[in-house]
């Protein structure tokens, strides 16, 4: 009915398939958050805006507000560096809750996903050596291989770009800590003087 060849793709069309899926989803969260980990412009950061209407919003400008309204409201009753790492670890939650884990989530799908069909194509081998089915060997090798290694390339890509996005959201905040330093600066010689 199938020749080896074609069982063997087939099988390998299916394990592509199931770990397509949580890597395209956690390929979509990742690009959403390279949209929100964009650094911004220091005259527009200054100012607290968002470069263009209709993108998300960068974590920078969302600092910077969350920044300028606490200062507003703190009014010297806090160190200004409390305030100013409190606005910090505020932004990188929510940039766990809404990017990090959801990736985490997605990508941890992935060696499961690769064990179950490495389990499942040895299983299938062994089947078939007991009905001598030399198609149905092929194929199922062709699932516990490709099953797997298609599992562990998508894992790997996705724990890298995961380092990446975060290594861009550091970056953004380290403009508004310097933004912040130089009117900090600024405010103490206000101050002194």
């Amino acid at each position: 009915m199938f020749t080896e060849e074609s069982v063997a793709w087939i099988l390998t069309v299916v394990a592509l398939v199931c770990t397509i899926v949580p890597f395209w989803k956690a390929l979509v969260v990742t690009l959403r958050g390279w949209n929100a980990t964009r650094r911004v412009d220091p005259g527009l950061l200054r100012q607290g805006k968002a470069p263009e209407r209709g993108r998300t919003e960068p974590f920078a400008v969302l600092m910077m507000r969350i920044l300028r309204k606490s200062l507003k409201e703190n009014e010297d009753h806090h160190p200004t560096d409390f305030v100013f790492d409190a606005s910090r670890q505020y932004v990188m939650n929510e940039f766990e809750v809404n990017y990090t884990r959801l990736i985490t989530m997605f990508g941890s799908l992935l060696p499961p996903i690769g064990f179950i069909g490495t389990t499942g194509g040895m299983l299938i081998l062994f089947l078939s050596m007991q009905v001598s089915d030399s198609s149905l060997e092929l194929g199922a090798l062709a699932l516990a291989l490709t099953s797997s290694i298609f599992a562990l390339i998508g894992f790997s890509i996705l724990e890298g770009l995961k380092i990446k996005l975060y290594g861009r959201l550091l970056n953004s905040l380290r403009d508004v800590q310097v933004l912040f330093e130089d009117a900090d600066r600024k405010r103490e010689a206000k101050k002194a003087a």
